[in-house]
């Protein structure tokens, strides 16, 4: 099956009400996994008690390659990319389309959306409106308005140049700013959202960290006042100031990114996806070849990174996505190589991650989704 550079993070989207271990039982929340061995997504219900998963029959066939999926925060559908053709796969350069039944069983759409070419990230703005897709192999993002549920409308433009390579999107809260990553370039662009998806770029985009080397993740803060890249290149992240209020890092609300000071921050060995928990205290990055998570508590003031207590936990071979419950209090990955979802509980006063038991999933996992 094909890795190459897939990382995936989960769009996380809405919590649950109440307790159990099947799907969308009371107290529970649902995982969605694609895995490449299979083609296929299944769903897990999330205990949200002690975080732990119970496998459902429901299994839904995907595209070739899936390389990353996306959840509408109402939680009632989600979007899987379908990366290159490979081993006689032939829907591929596509995204799926599901909608989510309320037991957490997943129903496909007839038909698939062509996107660009190598299709490997996908982000969700918060209101749910708009659907972003990161065109590796073609240099550029898709743009589509998301209508009744599942149907794609690509923005007038799309889709919109980017630099070489990127592979991984993050939405700012507010929806007004896209981040992405572009990992043959070495930069980060930052675009305007208008409300009918067309990005226009901010002054200064491209943007670049003083030692950053091949950005493979991006993310923000839950107040979007901070955004975090993964460098794979140079085991490190950056962090920048969201200019989008005037602050003492920022003279002009105009979206620009400024490096803050002592960025970057050493992380293990290629990091990866990444992801801030719901308090906006701690940042956690997947190090896929050094197979752990390293955590982080952020500064609220300056955005800087400090280790926290362990720095880092071990997940299964080749972690690949992660994923938080909307809680803040329960993480996942997704290994590639030891086809199997590590799940954590955080501490959310020190941020610590307890690890459990990993659960078995087959089929190569290469992308999560949760609600």
């Amino acid at each position: 099956m094909r890795l190459g550079a897939i990382l995936a993070v989960a769009v996380v989207c809405s919590v649950l009400a109440g307790c159990g271990n099947s799907p969308s039982s009371s107290n529970s929340g649902d995982l969605f996994v694609a895995t490449q061995g299979d083609s296929l997504v299944s769903t897990f219900g999330v205990n949200l008690t002690d975080g732990s998963l119970s496998a459902s029959s429901s299994k839904v066939a995907t595209g070739s390659a899936p390389s990353a999926m996306a959840v509408v925060p109402s939680g009632s559908a989600a979007f899987v990319a379908n990366s290159q053709c490979v081993n006689g796969g032939t829907v591929c350069n596509s995204v799926s389309r599901y909608t989510v039944n309320s037991d957490g069983t997943l129903a496909a759409v007839s038909g698939v959306q062509a996107v660009g070419t190598d299709p490997v990230a996908l982000a969700v703005d918060a209101a749910g409106k708009l659907l972003f897709v990161a065109n590796r192999g073609s240099n550029n993002i898709s743009v589509f308005t998301i209508q009744s549920g599942t149907t794609l409308t690509e923005a007038a433009g799309s889709p919109f140049p980017t630099g070489a390579s990127p592979v991984a999107l993050a939405v700012a809260p507010s929806g007004n700013y896209l981040y992405v990553a572009n990992n043959l370039a070495g930069t980060v662009s930052v675009y305007a959202v208008d409300s009918s998806g067309v990005l226009s770029v901010v002054p200064g985009s491209p943007f670049t960290g003083v030692t950053s080397i091949t950005p493979a993740g991006v993310t923000t803060t839950p107040k979007g006042d901070f955004v975090f890249v993964s460098n794979s290149g140079s085991n490190n992240v950056s962090v920048f100031a969201a200019c989008i209020a005037v602050s003492s890092l920022c003279p002009t609300a105009d979206g620009s990114l400024v490096e803050v000071t002592d960025s970057p921050f050493t992380a293990g060995v290629s990091p990866g996806p990444l992801a801030v928990e719901s308090s906006g205290n701690f940042l956690y990055v997947v190090d896929t070849l050094s197979d752990q998570i390293s955590g982080f508590r952020i500064s609220t003031a300056s955005g800087a990174l400090t280790p926290i207590s362990p720095p880092t936990v071990s997940t299964g071979a080749g972690p690949v996505s992660i994923a938080i419950h909307p809680d803040g209090l329960w993480l996942y990955t997704a290994n590639f190589a030891a086809a199997t979802i590590t799940y954590f509980g955080i501490d959310t006063t020190s941020g610590a991650l307890a690890p459990h038991s990993p659960i078995p999933t087959g089929g190569q996992p290469a992308a999560l989704g949760i609600r």
